[in-house]
């Protein structure tokens, strides 16, 4: 493996001065595979430790697994691979790949659980904020339209009292690509303690908080996106997973409730 395939999938969950990190090396690497620990981290202005635990929070055991593999990536790879400064025509390549690749690991065993629940009719409450706000206002319309109770809270103030009055035959969904938004971690922990009601997740596919706090997860791919400080990373897989759900209830539910042609004694 490379740099790249080992970093990937944990870009989006970088901090602003972790990106800086991330670039520098990207932007130096030839010189950085001569660097030890404190070289590097004098280079970038930090404490050697604050470079381990940057590191590991990239994939790495430590420093010297990281020397390891950086000696092993080609500059063409570094030219190429770069997820923030990616050419346009390449992008395009990326981007089909991470939604294939998010349909093609959907688990259906975790389908067919959420389905069995959809049954049942549940109501159905969905927690979300930033971007992944579209995604729940998308699947507010799906749901609303298969013949759901579907309840969006969208502010803090209206997810605090909603939950006030949880239900324990709730299905609540959670869209959080990065898996880490505080203000959902405490909403989970919150269903948790005050009811029985089911949590389905959508996150990235690395190990984040909202995935580990969930009953079920599903998890999507896609490449970190930021311009001017705004998150801008798709969403595309997520709404395909969702309209996935949406069809499978739609042919399950068609052929249930079809006349039996079986001739009557």
């Amino acid at each position: 493996m490379n740099f790249f395939e080992i970093t990937s999938k944990h870009i989006h969950t970088l901090n602003n001065n972790e990106k800086e990190l991330y670039n520098y090396i990207i932007r130096n690497m030839e010189e950085v595979k001569g660097c030890t620990v404190r070289d590097l981290a004098a280079k970038c202005y930090v404490s050697p430790a604050t470079i381990i635990r940057f590191l590991r929070k990239i994939g790495f055991s430590g420093y010297s697994d990281f020397m390891a593999i950086l000696k092993y990536t080609d500059q063409k790879i570094v030219d190429n691979s770069n997820p923030f400064v990616v050419p346009q025509k390449d992008y395009r390549i990326e981007y089909l790949k991470n939604i294939y690749e998010s349909v093609r690991v959907l688990d259906d065993e975790k389908v067919a659980e959420i389905l069995a629940l959809l049954k049942k009719k549940p109501r159905i409450v969905v927690m979300a904020r930033g971007l992944n706000k579209s995604v729940a206002h998308y699947f507010e319309y799906v749901f609303s339209g298969l013949g759901f109770e579907v309840v969006f809270p969208e502010d803090h103030f209206f997810r605090k009292m909603l939950l006030n009055g949880i239900r324990d035959s709730d299905l609540v969904f959670f869209f959080s690509y990065g898996g880490e938004d505080k203000e959902l971690i405490w909403d989970i922990e919150q269903l948790n303690s005050l009811s029985q009601a089911t949590i389905v997740s959508i996150t990235s596919a690395n190990n984040n908080s909202v995935q580990n706090m969930s009953h079920i997860n599903l998890y999507v791919f896609s490449d970190y996106i930021a311009y001017n400080g705004i998150d801008m990373t798709s969403r595309i897989s997520m709404i395909s997973i969702i309209e996935l759900i949406a069809y499978k209830y739609i042919e399950e539910m068609t052929a249930e409730n079809e006349p039996s042609l079986e001739p009557s004694v």
